[in-house]
């Protein structure tokens, strides 16, 4: 394991639009060689907590998966006791309401966790309410739209999906504490394919990691990496992570630690001095299960209130 002097980056009240939010490869390339002086160099591999670990004394212990894609019932590896599980989106192949009855019978069952916090990612589809008021607006007026099937769900459920997934806590530009830690979750992620939650690259993608509070945020959940972090897809490396999701965690928002899923084949940990990434998708580029649960053990605030508290919707 690499290890990294701690470093104190720079705090900015505002990002802006950088001329590079369509080309994150080049992005990651200029801070790499210095070229960018608002960015410490990167890609500093960190050894996760193993599994079997006990938690320290006065900690609260967070679990961390993502992209199960509905085969949450055949991962490979037991899920280690803690107090949270966190679920970084993806938890559908395409958000039939079948499957995500199923994810919720199946969070049900896991008893070793007191809290359950979800976020939706690119396939959980009908979580999208955009998405969704176009697929019925092509059904009245008789056109063919793209994941058309999803009509089927009912409207009532669609405009409230905590009436079927209810044995978690839901986030979406939302946040949460937990024993007093501050958790934010969203399910944005750059456009690709037309999927759930896509938006454009620049402007539109920050005005949505602007509803992030810059106060304090102890655990950020994206379903997209930012540039330059776990972001790499096969085969040619090419970085496809957020550039303006990047520029909000180290320069203004600076959570703790920010977790993630979406590239499958770049499952990891990583630290660049000040903040922790980590890419906890739990299947493979082959849509396997195969990656281990990631653990985060953070010191639960003296004369914190127990239990979930402080929701706050963006």
């Amino acid at each position: 394991m690499l290890q990294v002097e701690d470093v104190d980056f720079e705090k900015l009240d505002e990002i802006t639009v950088s001329p590079l939010s369509r080309n994150p490869t080049e992005f990651v390339h200029r801070i790499r060689y210095g070229k960018d002086t608002k960015h410490r160099r990167f890609q500093r591999r960190q050894k996760p907590i193993s599994l079997d670990s006990t938690k320290p004394e006065g900690h609260t212990r967070f679990v961390c998966i993502s992209d199960t894609h509905s085969k949450h019932r055949n991962l490979i590896y037991d899920l280690p006791k803690g107090d949270v599980l966190l679920h970084c989106g993806d938890f559908t192949e395409r958000g039939k309401l079948e499957e995500v009855q199923d994810f919720n019978d199946w969070l049900g069952e896991q008893k070793a966790f007191k809290h359950k916090i979800v976020i939706a990612g690119n396939h959980d589809l009908s979580f999208d309410p955009e998405l969704m008021e176009d697929i019925r607006r092509c059904k009245r007026e008789g056109s063919y739209r793209r994941f058309q099937f999803l009509d089927s769900i009912p409207e009532e459920i669609t405009n409230n999906w905590t009436s079927v997934l209810n044995n978690c806590l839901y986030l979406q530009d939302a946040e949460v504490k937990v024993n007093g830690i501050r958790i934010y979750g969203t399910a944005w992620n750059p456009m690709f394919g037309g999927w759930a939650f896509n938006t454009s690259r620049g402007q539109p993608l920050l005005d949505k990691w602007n509803k992030i509070p810059g106060d304090g945020i102890d655990i950020l959940m994206t379903h997209s990496p930012p540039a330059g972090q776990l972001d790499q897809v096969h085969p040619d490396g090419e970085r496809v992570g957020c550039v303006e999701l990047m520029n909000t965690v180290q320069l203004r928002v600076q959570p703790k630690y920010h977790v993630f899923g979406h590239i499958h084949e770049s499952y990891g940990y990583n630290y660049d001095g000040a903040h922790r990434f980590i890419n906890c998708t739990s299947v493979n580029l082959e849509m396997v299960p195969s990656n281990k649960p990631v653990i985060i053990d953070l010191p639960t605030p003296e004369g914190a209130k127990e239990g979930i508290s402080g929701f706050v919707q963006h």
